[in-house]
């Protein structure tokens, strides 16, 4: 006998605003090129008022990269900021860990998205940034 569905319950972590401030996507001129993409990832944080209730992430993905020597499909950046804010009740000294991990991941989210957007219609064919967990990587900034 199946359980029936749980209903869903609003994130401590909810999302105001994104926006892109940078996007760079070039296309490799070789025949030769790697569908595969070498990642660097950068975060910065910042509180947007007085309160621990409303942050400020910036994400930067940078991709490319060679393999075996061949070229990626595509190298560029996406730069992306995001304001979130931190529901009342959640426990004031967890909110720094849920804005670096979840914060992190719905901007990422958001790269992934548009990466694949550009891509659909570029001459190597659409490409998507491969999973990554910024669970590890809380206090730093990530290198994948």
């Amino acid at each position: 006998m199946k359980t029936p569905p749980q209903p869903l319950s609003a994130s401590p972590l909810q999302i105001e605003k994104h926006e892109f401030l940078d996007i760079e996507v070039h296309a490799s001129d070789s025949k030769d090129a790697h569908p595969s993409l070498q990642l660097e990832i950068n975060r910065r944080f910042c509180q947007l008022d007085t309160t621990p209730r409303r942050w400020q992430v910036e994400l930067t993905v940078s991709f490319g990269g060679e393999s075996d020597g061949k070229p990626s499909v595509y190298s560029g950046l996406l730069r992306v900021t995001g304001h979130f804010s931190v529901h009342e009740k959640y426990p004031k000294q967890k909110i720094q860990d849920l804005i670096e991990v979840s914060g992190s991941s719905i901007l990422y989210g958001a790269c992934r998205e548009m990466l694949a957007n550009l891509t659909a219609r570029a001459s190597h064919g659409v490409v998507s940034l491969p999973s990554v967990s910024f669970l590890e990587t809380k206090g730093k900034s990530a290198k994948k």
